[in-house]
């Protein structure tokens, strides 16, 4: 005889160390890793240990403000055509967040595949800020759920993979209309993956996130859709 399979449920990821630094949650910056366009497998768990040390970062400089970080695991590791499965799995979380907390403020940061269900969900009445680590931004993807919201794109020149950096360019150059306070930063000849790039990113990632927040000064807007990033770290 044979039981039947129970359905895969997305989760939140408790958030390290604690709801904050005294138990308020003053506000969360909620992240969505990379996968695949077509997938029914579970969570892709080396594209969640790829944010581990941007999750550390958030964490460290987030808990003093009452900032929650948590990490969402998908139903499913794929995108999956008309289904959304990514962004359905986004909306869940915006919502399960709002639940546990109350409507403060979030931040949706999304790399590769991520980055797509975290433009998406943006319009949520809840988020005020999106980031994308090479996000995958297809042509035609929409802009307007950006209003009011701050906007944050980073990626390599030398991206080839389906979230490519030109892509991303065009829906910057879309959004920058809607989005009074958009930057992107570019890493000249970066891969997909922008491991030498990774200590930077995380700075200004971070950076962006805590000021949509208002736990932390908002850094100076670079006036361009094609700002480069620092040299990468040695």
């Amino acid at each position: 005889m044979f039981r039947a399979r129970r359905p895969r449920a997305a989760q939140l990821t408790p958030p390290p160390g604690g709801d904050g630094a005294t138990g308020r949650v003053t506000g969360v910056v909620l992240l969505l890793p990379g996968g695949f366009l077509r997938s029914r497998r579970g969570p892709l768990k080396v594209a969640e240990l790829g944010l581990r040390d941007l999750t550390a970062e958030l964490t460290a400089r987030g808990r003093p403000h009452g900032i929650a970080v948590h990490l969402l695991r998908y139903r499913y590791s794929g995108w999956n055509g008309a289904d959304a499965d990514t962004a359905v799995d986004t909306r869940w979380a915006l919502d399960e967040l709002a639940r546990r907390y109350g409507d403060v403020p979030v931040v949706l940061v999304g790399n590769s595949l991520g980055g797509r269900a975290a433009f998406w969900c943006a319009g949520h009445r809840n988020v005020v800020g999106v980031a994308g680590i090479a996000p995958w931004l297809p042509s035609g993807d929409p802009v307007e759920q950006l209003a009011g919201r701050r906007v944050l794109i980073v990626h390599g020149t030398g991206d080839r993979s389906a979230a490519n950096a030109v892509q991303s360019l065009e829906y910057a150059l879309r959004a920058r209309p809607v989005s009074a306070d958009l930057a992107r930063y570019e890493a000249p000849g970066a891969n997909h993956y922008l491991i030498r790039e990774a200590a930077d990113i995380s700075a200004i990632t971070t950076s962006f996130s805590l000021a949509a927040l208002d736990a932390e000064p908002a850094p100076p807007a670079p006036g361009t859709v094609c700002t480069r990033l620092p040299a990468a770290r040695s």
